[in-house]
C-alpha cells in the first residue's frame, strides 16, 4: 500500500509542476497581447506613465479614430477581400493539384519538383512581381496581391494537402468507381468531403500569411485607397510623434480576425497538420 501511495503522490506532484509550467508558458504568451490591448485604451501620457497598469480612461475614440480617421476601416476591407480570394483560390488548386498528385499521375519528380517553391525566399520575388504585373496592367491593383499571395502559398499549401490525401484509403475510390463515379465525381464526392481538416490547415495558414503581410503590398500597392491593413496601420506611426494608442488599436482590430478563424478551424488545423506523421 506505502509503494502506491508513493507512485499516486508523485503523480500528483508531476502533474502540478506540468501545470505550473504550461500556465507560466500560457501567462508568457498572453501578456504581450494583453499589454497591447490595455494600451489601445490609453493615450501617449498614460502609456509612458502607467505603462503596465489598467488605464484610468478608457478611451474608446481610440478605435473609432483609426478605424474612420486613420482609414484602418477601408484597409481592414481590402486586406479581408484579398486575403479570402486568395485562401479559397488556393485551396481549390491545392485540393485539385494533390488529388491528381496522389490518385491520377503519381510522379515523385514532380511532387518534389512542386514543393522546391518552398525554399525560394519571398525577397527573390519581389522585382520579377513588379515586372510581370507591370507588363500585365495589374499595377497598384488588389488583383495582383491575391495571384502574389497564391504563387508564394501554393507549394507549401501543396505540401501539406497531399500528405492528408495520401492517409485516405484507396479502397473509398475503387467503391466509388464501381458506384459509376469518374474522376471528378470521386473527387468532388468522396475525396473533397473526407479531405476538409486539410483544406482547413490549408485556409488557415493561408489566410495566416496574407493577412499579416506587409512587404508585398508596400511593393505592389500604391494608392492608400487600397491599402491593405498592416500598411494601413504601418501609416499610423508618424514621422515626428506617434499615438500609440492608436497604434494599438489597429493591432487589436488585425488580430480579432485571426484569432476567431483559428478558434473556428482549431480541431481540423490540428487534424491537418498531423496527417502525414502516421502511416497506416
Amino acid at each position: 500500500m506505502g509503494k502506491f501511495r508513493n507512485k499516486s503522490s508523485k503523480s500528483k506532484v508531476a502533474a502540478i509542476i506540468k501545470y505550473l509550467f504550461l500556465t507560466a508558458g500560457a501567462v508568457v504568451s498572453l501578456y504581450p497581447f494583453i499589454w497591447v490591448l490595455l494600451s489601445s485604451l490609453k493615450d501617449n501620457n498614460e502609456i509612458y506613465s502607467n505603462s503596465f497598469g489598467l488605464p484610468k480612461i478608457i478611451r474608446w475614440s481610440n478605435y473609432t479614430q483609426a478605424w474612420n480617421g486613420a482609414r484602418v476601416g477601408t484597409s481592414f476591407f481590402n486586406s479581408l477581400i484579398v486575403s479570402l480570394s486568395s485562401v479559397i483560390l488556393l485551396v481549390v488548386i491545392t485540393a485539385m493539384g494533390s488529388y491528381i498528385l496522389t490518385r491520377v499521375h503519381k510522379s515523385t519528380f514532380l511532387s518534389v519538383y512542386l514543393s522546391l517553391g518552398i525554399m525560394i525566399p519571398i525577397h527573390a520575388m519581389l522585382i520579377p512581381s513588379v515586372i510581370i504585373f507591370k507588363h500585365l496592367h495589374l499595377q497598384d491593383n488588389l488583383v495582383s496581391l491575391v495571384l502574389v499571395y497564391i504563387a508564394t502559398n501554393i507549394s507549401f499549401s501543396l505540401y501539406i494537402m497531399k500528405g492528408f490525401m495520401d492517409r485516405i484509403p484507396r479502397e473509398l475510390d475503387e467503391a466509388a468507381t464501381i458506384d459509376g463515379c469518374g474522376q471528378a465525381g470521386i473527387f468532388f464526392r468522396v475525396i473533397f468531403p473526407i479531405a476538409k481538416p486539410g483544406m482547413a490547415t490549408v485556409a488557415t495558414l493561408a489566410f495566416l500569411n496574407c493577412w499579416n503581410d506587409l512587404l508585398l503590398g508596400l511593393v505592389l500597392i500604391s494608392d492608400p485607397m487600397k491599402r491593405t491593413l498592416s500598411m494601413g496601420i504601418s501609416a499610423l506611426k508618424g514621422s515626428y510623434v506617434t499615438r500609440y494608442g492608436l497604434l494599438c488599436s489597429g493591432f487589436v482590430i488585425s488580430i480579432v480576425p485571426v484569432v476567431i478563424m483559428y478558434l473556428m478551424f482549431q480541431k481540423q488545423v490540428v487534424q491537418g497538420m498531423t496527417a502525414g506523421a502516421v502511416k497506416g
